[in-house]
């Protein structure tokens, strides 16, 4: 049945791109590229805006537009970016025709009356309820936990849940960590932390943009069941040498940026960590954390709007106590690409990428004879293929071939104390199509179906359709309702235990080719829209539910050889999300809330996930009260987490004097928890304020920037754990200044 329906799906949507093929030809398009005029590097959420007809689009991360359905005739159109001075421009539309029509922006010095509507997420997500972008100047606002971090930043948006201080790891409604899919320049990242999560890989100097996709995917994404980080770095100055020097209470770090021959940039950044006592705050425990990042690229010209860039991303992180009782932990990634973006007769996007991922993980007793060792590490080669025909009447057809021959060896001991070292080879080999309908303003829709070839024939051929809709209606210039649905599987895992306060050590593995693929469908429903009495204001109101079956989840029952090591889970994820966000050149505003309900059951047994956050508040508030001031403060809300509550305790008898004839009657045994029902109890909430303020300072070839930034102003002691040892309360991160200082030239 399955099959039947995905079938009719694919042939509706055949159908219906080939009904409006024949439509009369009375109006035309306009694409282009938007660069900044000092630099050269192409400004994605660039809003283009033709103003007589009240249509648009925003620039993508490559910087390209496209516009089309536009009535043949001579029109203006407007480009705007908070932080740029505004251009307009005139232009003639061909029937059957797309202009080009390419912008250089020039930075603008602020001003308190420039202000414009910013509605570049709701134009350029045309059909996609569920994707927030973030740029480099919104990481930025948020108070810096020692050093500005992408993902304590997306912890921040709706539908998002960090659980603790400690770790960036974050959870997207309802779904587990190894479910986000982590792209940095088309290179799959498998461990994006530091010091034990406590940020991520990325320096976030490094970082031109981030598109957060929480659900609803389009068909190009897959192989994850919550979401997708897709993360673009900075191509580099095209037009001189700069960079930038920085030191934290952490680390050191070096930026380096310029051109190449061949109409090109390069752009190089180096982090290595000096410093741990701040570090240890975090964690509560003298631990030397060693780390190290390098992020590269270069890029060269193919033609007017084409590029050709290599990537690369290095990162090592390394505890190592100087107790030979304290096991040694070492995680590293190595990962390398490349990537073509090229426009051709106007008509036809190119983009394709190749890469080559590593990730290796070990966990090292040393002379601790009751600690296991572990191994993880994954080898990635990846090939993505796309094209996107645009019609002048506004419509898009994109399809795309992708390949993926990942490589895991894995090592570890079960809880039935059994060994299991082992290598697998897996292949994913997927094929895309989608059609975009926007002639018909102010409907637009977006048809798409994702398929694994290879799944095709496999025993789990029900798993390799995965349709994709998206719906979007313009109610007015201001509003616009979407809905969308999408369903999506995913085929590796990682091997945690959900009962764990911080995963120190994930092991990823893939699901035998036997087995059915994890799967989720998508429900989203709601609104985006502009508040136009308020310029710059914007906001976001959804409800979604997320249906989840076959989950993957580690069998802590296991007890003997014959039990097996994984069991099969159900889930459900569902709530209301709501973001409103507020820009102008001289202050920023960002509030989200989000109410959700996530649960699993397996077997007979339901219960909530460690990450069940029923509800969180968010607060920013962004302030230049001068030239070269920077005042931002954050105050966030979370309602109590689940844990599973200690009932007693008693001592454990081993029966030891059985065996070495001492006998056991005398044994004093050892202390052991007794825990009640799982997940049943709350922690208390968790509230906190950051506040950071910045001054530049600015000399004739440098510009000096000073940071101080408190976190927890009001030393809230917001509840970690409880030691299930002897009982004890542990809290959270204290009251805690940091320092950073930067030099740019």
């Amino acid at each position: 049945m399955k099959r039947f329906a995905t079938a009719c799906f694919f042939i509706a949507v055949l159908l219906s791109s080939s009904v409006f093929t024949g439509h009369a030809q009375t109006s035309g398009g306009v694409r282009g590229v938007v660069t900044d005029s000092l630099t050269g590097e192409r400004l994605s959420l660039v809003n283009v805006y033709i103003t007589a007809q009240g249509i648009g689009a925003a620039t993508d991360g490559n910087g390209f537009y496209f516009i089309g359905n536009i009535p043949a005739g001579k029109h203006s159109v407007r480009a705007t970016l908070i932080g740029y001075g505004q251009q307009v421009r005139e232009f003639e539309v061909v029937p059957g025709k797309i202009v080009t029509l390419n912008f250089q922006m020039s930075p603008a010095v602020l001003e308190m009356d420039v202000v414009e509507t910013t509605a570049e997420r709701r134009v350029r997500y045309d059909t996609e309820i569920s994707t927030q972008p973030i740029s480099a100047a919104e990481i930025s606002i948020v108070p810096k936990a020692v050093e500005a971090d992408l993902f304590r930043t997306i912890a921040v948006l709706p539908g998002v849940v960090a659980t603790s201080d400690v770790s960036s790891q974050f959870y997207v409604r309802g779904g587990g960590g190894d479910q986000n899919l982590i792209i940095l320049d088309g290179m799959t990242i498998y461990n994006p932390f530091h010091a034990l999560g406590i940020f991520s890989i990325f320096d976030a100097d490094a970082i031109k943009e981030a598109e957060i996709l929480k659900g609803g995917f389009p068909a190009q994404w897959g192989n994850r069941l919550s979401s997708v980080i897709n993360i673009r770095t900075r191509e580099g100055n095209k037009n001189r040498f700069s960079g930038k020097l920085s030191v934290s209470q952490v680390s050191g770090k070096a930026l380096v940026e310029g051109p190449t021959p061949w109409d090109g940039s390069w752009m190089l950044s180096v982090r290595k960590s000096f410093f741990d006592e701040v570090l240890q705050k975090f964690v509560r425990q003298q631990t030397p954390f060693d780390f190290y990042d390098v992020i590269g690229r270069a890029n060269v010209s193919t033609g007017e709007s084409g590029r050709l860039s290599l990537h690369t991303l290095f990162s090592g992180d390394n505890i190592r106590s100087d107790s030979d009782f304290d096991p040694e932990y070492q995680w590293s990634n190595a990962a390398y690409g490349m990537s073509w973006f090229q426009v051709l007769e106007n008509k036809y996007l190119i983009e394709t990428t190749f890469s080559f991922s590593n990730f290796k993980g070990e966990l090292k007793p040393r002379a601790n004879s009751l600690i296991n060792p572990r191994l993880s590490e994954v080898n990635d080669v990846y090939f993505n293929g796309a094209v996107t025909y645009f019609r002048d009447n506004g419509d898009q057809y994109g399809a795309g071939f992708m390949f993926r021959l990942p490589e895991y060896h894995f090592a570890f001991v079960n809880s039935a104390n059994y060994k299991r070292d082992e290598s697998r080879k897996n292949s994913e080999t997927g094929i895309w199509f989608k059609y975009k309908l926007k002639q018909f303003r102010p409907f637009s829709l977006e048809l798409g179906i994702r398929s694994d070839i290879f799944s095709v024939l496999s025993p789990n051929s029900a798993d390799a359709f995965e349709p994709r809709i998206g719906l979007g209606y313009d109610v007015s210039k201001a509003l616009s309702f979407k809905a969308s649905y999408a369903r999506v599987h995913q085929r590796l895992v990682t091997i945690t235990n959900e009962d764990d306060v911080v995963s120190l050590f994930e092991t990823w593995i893939p699901i035998l080719d036997d087995q059915p693929s994890q799967e989720a469908d998508h429900y989203i429903i709601g609104v985006d829209g502009d508040v136009g009495w308020v310029p710059g204001l914007n906001f976001n109101l959804q409800g979604y539910f997320k249906d989840m079956r076959n989950l993957v989840e580690y069998n802590r029952d296991k007890v003997d050889s014959k039990d097996p090591d994984f069991v099969r889970a159900e889930g459900r994820s569902y709530g209301f999300e709501a973001f409103i966000e507020e820009k102008h050149p001289r202050y920023y505003g960002l509030i989200s809330y989000s109410l959700s309900y996530t649960e699993r059951t397996v077997g007979d047994f339901t219960y909530s996930p460690r990450y069940d956050r029923r509800h969180s508040f968010n607060i920013i508030v962004g302030w230049k009260p001068a030239e070269g001031w920077d005042i931002n403060v954050r105050w966030e809300y979370g309602s109590g987490l689940p844990f599973s509550q200690i009932t007693g305790f008693y001592d454990r008898l081993f029966f030891n004097g059985l065996f070495d004839g001492s006998g056991y009657i005398g044994e004093a045994g050892q202390p052991y928890t007794m825990l009640g029902s799982k997940n049943t109890g709350r922690l208390p909430a968790y509230h906190r304020m950051d506040v950071s303020a910045s001054k530049a300072f600015q000399f004739e070839w440098v510009r000096l920037v000073a940071e101080v930034s408190v976190l927890n102003v009001y030393d809230r002691n917001n509840m970690f754990y409880y030691d299930r040892t002897t009982g004890e309360r542990i809290d959270m991160l204290p009251i805690l200044p940091t320092v950073n200082l930067r030099v740019e030239f």
